[in-house]
């Protein structure tokens, strides 16, 4: 199912103004952006699409995505908007979730280089979890693999921490699980074989029935197979996501219909629309991350493609060559049988 079909439930009863603020002209819009130097070489740099896409959020046309880490940091910053991302993740986790703060990340991503990440956090709950939530614009093709490595820096990272606190009382009891939630904007193709579901929780145990918490879990949430499912009942969860994800109009005008307390989020968003020079750069600096990551992860993936294109011609060769060889043994060896035969008969005269 399409976006827009998919976004076809509802009608749209809140009107836009209420969601996205009082309309600018495009003209007045423009006049602001040219009157800063700053400013317009930004908006100058961006592709002519997304100056289109940024021209019309200016005037109220269209909402913001919350992907990108600047604006996900600034509108769910737990010191000034308190419950957001309590509220948020708790919706995520399925459980009561009280966010304590934000951690600073002191190890280095692993492959960070070529990290597709649009946005990443790390926050500490009051039972002294660690949760690790990051957007992903095309999502990896080792998801667990990678999970299982920033999960066990996560409980490293804790125990260092508890090891240094309670000394020779630590216990391993002390230890609190970590979770590491991935939102996708591209799912790879292990969760396109599952197109009825949109959320993928780990679960941990054991073949002969033995059941024993774990402290490392994991949350996958592929958007892409969100936005082409039917969501009639509406969750607060779904609203999250589209909240999130979509800057479609009809998505935002339905979601604070059903779910008003999101008017507050999206008043956030519009008083970007009055500051194109901050949000210009820190949309452009998304994009250019995005894009040098994306042409990062396209030169990985075609020179796997032609790693597997080698050695697939390698195989064809050896399997040729290997042949080809079968055939001059098989063609000595009835010579050899035909040379048995005419001393057989030399012996026999």
């Amino acid at each position: 199912m399409s976006k827009s079909h998919a976004s076809s439930i509802f009608p749209p009863i809140t009107p836009l103004p209420q969601v996205l603020g009082a309309p600018r002209l495009r003209s007045d819009v423009l006049a602001q952006i040219h009157s800063d130097a700053g400013t317009l070489s930004g908006f100058l740099a961006l592709a002519p699409p997304e100056q289109e896409a940024f021209l019309e959020f200016c005037m109220g046309n269209r909402g913001l995505k919350a992907t990108y880490d600047p604006f996900f940091q600034n509108l769910f910053d737990p010191v000034n908007h308190p419950g957001r991302l309590d509220r948020f993740l708790s919706r995520i986790m399925k459980q009561p979730v009280l966010v304590r703060k934000v951690l600073p990340r002191e190890r280095k991503r692993i492959s960070e280089d070529s990290s597709l990440l649009i946005m990443d956090i790390l926050v500490e709950l009051a039972d002294g979890s660690l949760v690790s939530v990051e957007m992903q614009r095309i999502g990896y093709d080792f998801p667990v693999e990678r999970c299982f490595c920033y999960a066990a820096d996560l409980l490293v990272r804790q125990y260092d921490l508890i090891r240094k606190e309670k000394g020779k009382k630590f216990s391993y009891r002390d230890m609190r699980p970590a979770c590491v939630i991935v939102l996708m904007e591209k799912s790879p193709g292990k969760f396109r074989q599952h197109p009825d579901r949109y959320i993928h929780r780990s679960h941990f145990s054991f073949g002969s029935g033995l059941s024993l918490p774990s402290l490392m879990n994991f949350i996958y949430i592929p958007l892409d197979i969100f936005r082409a499912m039917p969501h009639n009942k509406l969750k607060e969860l779904d609203a999250w996501l589209y909240f999130l994800g979509s800057d479609d109009p009809k998505d935002m005008q339905r979601i604070v219909q059903k779910y008003p307390f999101f008017q507050e989020l999206y008043q956030d968003i519009i008083r970007f629309r009055y500051q194109p020079k901050e949000v210009i750069s820190m949309y452009s600096e998304a994009l250019a991350i995005m894009d040098k990551n994306t042409v990062e992860y396209m030169i990985d993936e075609m020179r796997a493609e032609i790693r597997a294109e080698m050695r697939a011609e390698m195989r064809a060769e050896m399997q040729a060559e290997i042949r080809k060889r079968d055939l001059s043994l098989q063609q000595k060896d009835a010579l050899i049988r035909e040379l048995q035969a005419r001393l057989m008969q030399l012996e026999q005269n």
